[in-house]
This record gives C-alpha cells, sequence and structure tokens, in this order.
C-alpha cells in the first residue's frame, strides 16, 4: 500500500498532495487494505496465513511506512 502511495508521484516529494481528490485511487487503495486484513486475519487456511497480533501489525505498519522517507530522500539525489 504504501509503495502504491510512493508511485503515484513519481517526481513530487510531497506524494500525498491531492490524494484525496482522485477517488478512484482512495477506493483502490482503501480497497486493498481492507483486503488484505480479511486475507491475513480470516482466509488463513485458504491463503495459508496466521492472524497477526496488534503489535505484528503495527509492526508491519511501521516498516512500510519507512518506505516513504526513504523515498523522499532518493527523490532529492540528482541524476
Amino acid at each position: 500500500v504504501f509503495n502504491e502511495i510512493n508511485s503515484r508521484e513519481m517526481e513530487e516529494i510531497d506524494v500525498f498532495k491531492g490524494i484525496w481528490d482522485n477517488h478512484v485511487f482512495v477506493t483502490v487503495i482503501s480497497v486493498t487494505v481492507v483486503f488484505q486484513i480479511i486475507i491475513v486475519e480470516y482466509l488463513g487456511t485458504f491463503a495459508n496465513t496466521t492472524p497477526l497480533s496488534l503489535v505484528q501489525w503495527i509492526f508491519c505498519l511501521g516498516v512500510g511506512y519507512m518506505g516513504l522517507p526513504i523515498a523522499v530522500h532518493l527523490k532529492q539525489i540528482p541524476v
């Protein structure tokens, strides 16, 4: 999900600017988040996953979020 947000604006530093104006993008991100939660928490046998604890969810969000500031630094490297 964080990669989708990062990829939304390749040249812009502020990838959140105008995000709420693009209703299709917000819908896709929302549906992706909901389906990821459903798959991990409730479709364990089908998807071969194990439900996560709250600490594990927070850790996963933190690791995913780290891609945002890393992308900001990478976009500032002149090419």
